[in-house]
């Protein structure tokens, strides 16, 4: 070993300066005079000449072997200790301890490797670890929320966070053609790209892109894409596609500071096609969920989300909208004699129908059963009646196919209402057309009428001289009004005077003041007011009723409002005229209110008039006596009726002798409140 040999010789060269020291001196004290003064002499000299050899000694140790210890001693303290492994010693002896110092620096160079791995690999851990937290966040979302677009504007803010990217976004495809149907970007201040611009875009090698199914990386300034007119330093654009190729999208990033590399495209490409298969699935059941399952078309729920939206955008901005309703003619009896499944291939086309018929805004919906919807943005009563005709002549002359190859006809009948001219709440919209339509089915079917021609329509069948009563604001002879009324049936006459009668008596025993008394006979009298707008046929129709001459029948308190609304003394009384045929329980009509929704009036005039009716005889069931009549009040109270107002009301008849079988209460006049 070449430190022992330098020891070895050190040794050596101390013992031979020893010897030729010892010898030198004692040579010369021979030659001195005196003994003692020769021995200090020798004595002297070897020691002087021993320290002159230690010191040169010593020197030689500490540069060659000393000094190279201190080196690897603080090189390999500060190592180990602080961990800087960049420290490399520079010792240059010859011997082992520059073969030390050179494994200290090889060992310090392997530490260094194996820490930057390790550092680059916790680093790809924690990304992960976020990327995988960000996934969850984003699936989280995705279960939380509805509409397609606000999770998509989501992920990509995501995506862009995942990345430290300045921008991002994504075209969305359909079908195996990859038909473009969105675009959306995530950039502060800017707004989504039209999808003209998009269709340019994908020209660039970013259509490439999503024809190859091959990621694109760019770190270079890209002049081609301008993507809404930002400047582009460097782009990632990633394919991504539905397991059933349904679907697919191409997210495309850009500006992100260093360039992208393969790791960042391995991370997004993990997340974004986990996220976007969620994201595919929920839009999916989405779809579904606002989707009719046999025609195809938007369903009632969706239908009621987007009158809504379309009515709150058309009163921000001013706009017109326009509702049809569409209803088959005696579609009841079609699937009786052609059968159900017949019936369901006719749906199924009258849908095609409608939405070859309409526009790319409009929003074609089945409203339940065989009736149709179609909401029509920024649209006035020519227009939408210009495309209920066009349904209406697409439907007639469209050949339907029964089951025995037999050719079948069928017509339809349409109903328009407009906002805000017809109606400016939603409700009122689509009772407004309900009306139209049933104005139409009972003016011969097979045509399109729309709220307002309903509302001529149905005022001009008041005969003059009812006319002339009704407009009188002291409603002199009113009782003559109430006589028409009833003589329109068979089996009616006298019944809203009988009704008014138990309303008074009932509005008194509950402590109503005057005005409200009189209020309350007036709706009892004129509440059927509305029959003079059915047809004959209908309203005494000995046999139970169709389910369409029931939706007809049950139009009759819109047409009493449109005729009576021409009278302003008469405005306050209509809600009790209106909605004495909602229940209790919320499951009435026209407008579905429950409880106290339901105005007072209403609801004692629906108590008294359900009464009077099942205590008098009709073609389609026997006349109940008092008692029944009674235990059934009391058997709907709280569902049909309000259970305070029955409670009141057979009170009163318990204490009334006259009545007490069944006989009907006399005739009412303003005269005897």
């Amino acid at each position: 070993m070449k430190i022992e040999k330098r020891f070895n010789l050190i040794s050596l060269i101390i013992l031979a300066v020893f010897i030729i020291t010892t010898v030198f001196f004692n040579i010369i004290a021979h030659h001195l005079p005196e003994k003692i003064d020769a021995i200090l002499f020798c004595v002297t000299g070897s020691i002087i000449a021993m320290t002159v050899a230690l010191i040169i000694i010593r020197r030689y140790i500490s540069r060659r072997i000393v000094q190279p210890i201190k080196d690897i001693h603080r090189g390999s303290s500060i190592t180990i200790t602080e961990g800087d492994f960049n420290n490399m010693m520079d010792v240059k002896t010859g011997d082992e301890l520059e073969d030390i110092s050179d494994n200290f620096n090889k060992m310090a160079s392997v530490l260094q490797t194996r820490i930057d791995m390790l550092k680059t690999a916790s680093e790809k851990e924690q990304h992960v670890i976020r990327s995988l937290a960000m996934l969850t966040e984003m699936m989280g979302f995705i279960t939380s929320e509805l509409k397609f677009e606000t999770i998509l504007q989501t992920f990509l803010e995501m995506t862009r966070s995942l990345l430290k990217a300045e921008y991002s976004g994504i075209f969305i495809f359909e079908g195996e053609q990859r038909e473009l149907k969105l675009f959306k970007t995530a950039l502060s201040g800017e707004n989504d790209t039209s999808l003209g611009c998009a269709r340019a875009m994908i020209q660039t090698p970013l259509g490439e892109v999503i024809r190859t199914l091959t990621p694109l990386i760019i770190n270079e300034l890209v002049d081609e894409l301008p993507l809404n007119h930002i400047a582009i330093k460097n782009l990632l654009a990633i394919p991504l596609t539905s397991t059933d190729n349904r679907m697919s999208a191409l997210l495309i990033m850009a500006n992100k500071d260093g360039g992208f590399t393969q790791d960042d495209e391995d991370t997004i490409f993990n997340f974004a096609f986990q996220a976007f298969q969620a994201l595919i699935i929920h839009e999916e059941i989405a779809r579904l969920a606002v989707t009719d399952g046999l025609t195809g078309l938007n369903n009632h729920r969706a239908l009621q989300e987007r009158l809504s939206d379309e009515m709150d955008r058309a009163g921000r901005y001013f706009k017109k909208l326009a509702l049809i309703m569409l209803d088959i003619d005696h579609f009841k009896s079609f699937n009786d004699i052609y059968g159900h499944q017949t019936g369901d291939r006719v749906l199924k086309d009258i849908a095609k129908i409608i939405n070859n018929s309409i526009r790319n805004v409009d929003f074609p919906a089945r409203y339940g059963g065989e009736e149709f919807i179609v909401i029509l943005p920024e649209t006035g009563h020519e227009d939408a009646a210009a495309i209920a005709e066009r349904i209406r002549l697409k439907m007639f002359e469209h050949p339907f196919t029964a089951e025995t190859g037999e050719d079948v006809k069928l017509t339809i009948s349409a109903g328009i209402a407009c906002y805000p001219s017809d109606a400016t709440e939603k409700k009122d919209l689509i009772k407004k057309a309900d009306q139209a339509l049933y104005f139409a089915k009972n003016h011969g079917r097979n045509r399109v009428c729309t709220y307002l021609e309903t509302v001529i329509g149905t005022i001009k069948e008041i005969p003059v001289e009812l006319d002339n009563i009704l407009k009188d604001p002291s409603l002199k002879g009113i009782e003559v009004v109430a006589k028409e009324i009833d003589a329109r049936s068979n089996y009616t006459k006298g019944h809203s005077l009988e009704v008014a009668a138990y309303a008074v008596m009932l509005g008194k025993q509950i402590r109503l003041d005057q005005m409200q008394v009189e209020s309350l006979r007036i709706a009892s009298i004129l509440h059927d007011i509305g029959n003079m707008g059915i047809p004959d046929h209908i309203l005494n129709k000995p046999g139970s009723l169709t389910p369409e001459e029931k939706s007809i029948i049950q139009g009759h308190p819109g047409l009493a409002e449109m005729v009576l609304k021409k009278y302003p003394h008469i405005e306050d009384i209509l809600p009790a005229i209106l909605y004495h045929h909602e229940r209790f329980d919320g499951k009435g009509y026209p407008l579905g209110l429950k409880e106290e929704e339901i105005p007072l009036l209403a609801r004692i005039l629906s108590v008294v008039e359900a009464y009077e009716a099942m205590i008098s005889p009709r073609p389609y069931r026997r006349r109940m006596s008092k008692e029944e009549a009674i235990g059934e009040l009391k058997k709907e109270a709280g569902s049909q009726f309000d259970p305070m107002v029955v409670n009141a009301f057979v009170n009163l008849l318990r204490q009334k002798k006259d009545d007490s079988s069944g006989q009907k209460m006399p005739p009412l006049t303003k005269d005897t409140l």
